[in-house]
């Protein structure tokens, strides 16, 4: 059977920009009439991708870490408090919409058959929806037949079996990559380079080893199964490196003697100012916000990873987590291209079955996907991927296709203990695009993030879907500069694809 097809939302902080919110976070806003409206704005943001026909919505805590509270002058236990508000924000959303789907009213927007209703009138009822129940922004004025209009929306794009769409509504802790704090838009990098003078320091306590770059190092160790140990399952380990399990110091064990323990420093080439000690606390500062909240989340998730020795911490960390993480964790992407990570030149395909390989006994992830990326690299990302694993599970490691990266040696090795992943069929695979985002550039030299954009009417989400379908992609959202306005057309393309049925868009 066909896996249920997830919407996601769109951009949160974009969103408060488009609406002339501009303290639009709790680390800034010092003024309790801002954050009086700040507070009341973000939870209809939550609410209007919901009412949009959202499946996921997730919590504004992005760019909240020990970096960025360091940087403010903030204790540890305050910015706990922060995250802790911001979840509650998302989680009181998702109690309103839940109180609204229960209401006499709600019916009475839902009546109009899809396949007698046009882009145009699913819009439109969706604004009236938000305008019955009082949540449209004064600022918000946008037209919704004119919206419509702004982009070239194209009909169809799926000729398979009509979609299964996920009937559930889901809370998402986000949390962005270390470098997502700097404010200089290295996360799309994956160079660790803070920049700039640094703020007021805080006392942070015993909560975190300090926010500078650490003497202790570590080496991250991923072990296979031995061809005497078949049934050995896979593991990560982050072993301080002057420890004699390391093997660095004088007696530790040898390659000949563990033949099946691969080094994986991968990334920490770009660790330019920022240690292990650093990445590991503020791994443990977001785990244990989920863990302090989890009563009112679904998901944790990691969003737009860009660098790959980040994202490796974090799974080995999750390990030690225990049962808080079943199945709920979702890892994003950032690829500046058709192939790498970040500006790297680490493969996608190559990191994804990593992970996917470490995941297979301990069945911690739900979904992976990208974030953030230019549309046009979606399909080129995930094509080879989904070469290698069908959509029930199998594996064929004949399908891989080596990028010839340094990755691709541990890939072979690994392809074969993937194979035996029986819940593999169960992964998710999605992408969010950024609306306007084509590559980015990284000046190493100068430490800078440099943009270049598209404003191509037809590069909308909705004109993708069908391809996205055809590569093995199961959820569809947005990211910067997508709104509940575009969530609800893709609403009504999925709305679409799941009645089988092609539907002319109707003309005005």
């Amino acid at each position: 059977m066909a896996k249920e097809v997830f919407t996601l939302d769109g951009g949160k902080i974009s969103e408060l920009e488009r609406l002339g919110v501009g303290n639009f976070d709790f680390l800034s806003c010092h003024d309790e009439g801002d954050e009086e409206q700040m507070v009341s704005t973000l939870e209809n943001i939550h609410l209007s991708y919901l009412l949009a026909g959202c499946n996921v919505i997730s919590t504004n805590t992005f760019q909240v870490n020990l970096h960025s509270l360091q940087e403010k002058g903030i204790s540890v236990q305050d910015g706990e408090g922060i995250v802790d508000r911001y979840i509650d924000i998302a989680h009181r959303a998702l109690l309103r919409y839940e109180g609204i789907k229960r209401s006499e009213d709600f019916p009475l927007f839902h009546l109009c058959p899809l396949e007698d209703s046009s882009p145009y009138e699913h819009l439109e009822g969706f604004q009236q929806m938000r305008n019955h129940l009082g949540i449209v922004h004064p600022k918000d004025s946008v037209n919704t037949r004119e919206y419509v209009d702004s982009f070239d929306l194209s009909p169809g794009g799926w000729g398979g079996i009509p979609i299964r769409r996920c009937p559930g509504r889901y809370v998402a802790f986000a949390t962005g990559g270390y470098s997502a704090a700097f404010r200089d838009f290295s996360e799309y990098s994956g160079v660790m380079r803070k920049g700039g003078a640094p703020g007021k320091a805080a006392p942070l306590g015993n909560a975190m080893t300090s926010c500078k770059p650490q003497n202790q190092q570590y080496d991250i160790f991923i072990s296979t199964p031995t061809l005497h140990a078949d049934d050995q399952p896979p593991s990560i380990k982050m072993i301080p490196v002057s420890s004699r399990e390391s093997g660095r110091e004088r007696g530790g064990p040898s390659r000949e003697a563990a033949p099946n323990r691969h080094l994986f420093n991968y990334g920490l080439e770009y660790y330019v100012d920022v240690g292990d000690e650093e990445i590991i606390s503020n791994c443990n500062f977001k785990l244990g916000a989920y863990k302090r909240n989890e009563e009112k989340l679904h998901l944790f998730s990691l969003l737009t990873s860009s660098n790959v020795r980040e994202v490796l911490t974090l799974y080995s960390h999750l390990v030690k987590c225990g049962g808080h993480f079943d199945t709920n964790v979702v890892v994003s992407f950032y690829c500046n291209d058709g192939q790498h990570i970040g500006c790297s030149g680490y493969s996608f395909v190559d990191v994804v079955l990593i992970l996917l390989y470490l995941d297979s006994r301990n069945r911690f992830i739900k979904a992976i996907g990208l974030n953030c990326v230019s549309i046009d690299s979606v399909r080129e990302l995930f094509a080879p991927l989904t070469r290698c694993i069908s959509s029930d599970g199998t594996v064929d490691v004949d399908a891989y296709g080596s990028p010839s990266g340094e990755l691709s040696g541990l890939t072979k090795t690994i392809l074969k203990g993937l194979k035996k992943n029986r819940f593999l069929g169960d992964i998710h695979f999605f992408a969010s695009p950024n609306k306007s985002l084509n590559r980015v550039t990284y000046d190493y030299e100068g430490g800078e993030v440099h943009f270049e954009t598209t404003q191509e009417r037809h590069k909308h989400v909705c004109n993708y879907v069908g391809e996205w379908l055809h590569v093995g992609l199961s959820g569809f959202g947005g990211c910067c500069y997508y709104n509940p306005y575009d969530i609800s057309l893709l609403d009504y393309k999925l709305g679409q694809l799941a009645g089988g049925v092609a539907v002319r868009e109707k003309q005005r």
